[in-house]
């Protein structure tokens, strides 16, 4: 090959070499890298702060081992009787965090004021109304905790099924008596709660010469306070 074809030889493979050179991406810019990981860091950690947990979180309150004293008034609806208050009190334990006893005492009047006209009509007194005392012990189960909404915050409350018997003290009133029922639970503080229920009282009750099983309707409002041991 002459010195000639060897120079023109060379002027090509340059002309390639530049050409493949050219055709080779330009660089990434700087503003095209990815942030430092230490950055990344930083802003998960001032979004964190910022958010809140969501989702199931635990109890604010315990009720285990805990003595709770409950003074409670409402509404007595009699099933032979006329409706009328209600008020008393009880006395309860929690053995563990779902399961408890209580003792209860109630004072109510037992009244019938449809038989007044009877009474004036026939001249004789078929009812005589006076004070019932109740006096209950129930075995409570707590099975159910919920949180709800209220003004700016959120209430822990707990849902409570009870039932039991005892006595009902009147001379219309025979044998034992028996109810059940559930309650509302809203703690309102770590000491004191608010305490709604409502249950099914039932007795077998003499009223007005007419002997039968009754159903009274009791439900009451009262303020818990809860006593550790």
């Amino acid at each position: 090959m002459t010195r000639r074809g060897i120079a023109l030889t060379a002027c090509a493979c340059a002309l390639v070499v530049g050409g493949v050179a050219h055709a080779q991406p330009a660089p990434a810019k700087p503003s095209d890298a990815p942030l430092p990981s230490c950055l990344d860091q930083t802003l998960k950690d001032e979004i964190g702060a910022e958010l809140r947990p969501r989702g199931v979180q635990k109890r604010n309150f315990i009720k285990a081992h805990k003595l709770v004293l409950v003074a409670h008034g409402g509404l007595f609806g009699g099933d032979l009787t006329s409706s009328s208050w209600v008020a008393g009190g009880s006395l309860g334990y929690f053995l563990t965090e779902d399961f408890g006893v209580q003792a209860q005492f109630d004072v109510t009047p037992l009244t019938l004021d449809l038989d007044a006209p009877i009474n004036k009509f026939f001249g004789d007194d078929r009812f005589r109304p006076g004070t019932a005392y109740v006096a209950l012990g129930n075995a409570m189960w707590s099975p159910i905790h919920a949180k709800a909404k209220l003004g700016g915050g959120i209430v822990h409350a707990d849902i409570m099924f009870f039932a039991g018997g005892g006595r009902m003290f009147h001379d219309a009133v025979q044998g034992l008596s028996f109810d059940a029922g559930m309650a509302l639970d809203l703690f309102v503080t770590r000491v004191v709660t608010i305490r709604f229920d409502a249950r099914d009282l039932t007795a077998i009750e003499e009223i007005a010469g007419q002997t039968g099983f009754t159903n009274n309707f009791v439900t009451t409002v009262g303020l818990a306070v809860w006593l550790p041991l």
